[in-house]
């Protein structure tokens, strides 16, 4: 189901307005209508973009799209409770110097509502420290992803060293952009079509293991 117009307007005009409780009254309407893939994919991701399209020509002032993605985040934030105990175990990621980590915090909520257990690690993460991570705690599958190709091939080297360890997927607009290039299998930048996808990377993932 996709978001009427009107909808999206609503919330955009709501975001830049700085009205947090019609935002977020706005985003709990839609998503007890329509359901959390719908809230993600047809309006919170889209108004996002294009409030961040207006930042860059000059339209929305830094302090709106500022304000407006961390109304957006407290809202997906206050969805994920309790965390999961059980289930298979992602950890999503964004490389380094790479700060637009909205979309995969999404993507971790669509994820967390099917039974994944999900460490978030958030923007600019030290990929290198990560890898430590992963070889102490083994996580099933890693989603490393963001907006910006450059940031995600200037992490060529640790992201071969985390493919070698556990199932890699780079995800967002940098992984569909960079990905051939690297290890790691590659996701839609479709954050509702990524999450639908990861289950079938794991199923054949651990196939290959077993």
């Amino acid at each position: 189901m996709h978001a009427p117009p009107l909808a999206r307007t609503r919330l955009f005009r709501a975001l830049l307005d700085f009205d947090e409780a019609r935002a977020w009254q706005l985003l709990e309407q839609h998503r007890e209508h329509a359901g959390l893939s719908s809230l993600v994919g047809d309006l919170v991701l889209p108004v996002m973009r294009e409030i961040g399209a207006g930042w860059e020509c000059g339209e929305v002032t830094v302090a709106q799209e500022h304000l407006a993605t961390q109304m957006v985040r407290s809202y997906l934030d206050s969805l994920r409770r309790p965390p999961a105990t059980s289930g298979p175990q992602a950890w999503l990621a964004c490389p380094p110097r790479e700060l637009h980590d909205l979309p995969l915090l999404a993507l971790g909520l669509l994820l967390w509502d099917q039974g994944w257990q999900i460490r978030f690690f958030g923007a600019n993460t030290p990929l290198h420290d990560l890898l430590r991570a992963v070889r102490v705690s083994r996580p099933e599958l890693v989603v490393v992803s963001g907006d910006d190709p450059r940031r995600m091939r200037a992490s060529a080297v640790p992201l071969d060293l985390i493919a070698a360890e556990t199932t890699l997927v780079l995800g967002g607009r940098a992984g569909a952009a960079a990905g051939p290039e690297l290890a790691g299998r590659v996701l839609p930048p479709d954050v509702v079509l990524a999450a639908e996808e990861l289950r079938g990377v794991l199923t054949r993932a651990r196939a290959l293991a077993g």
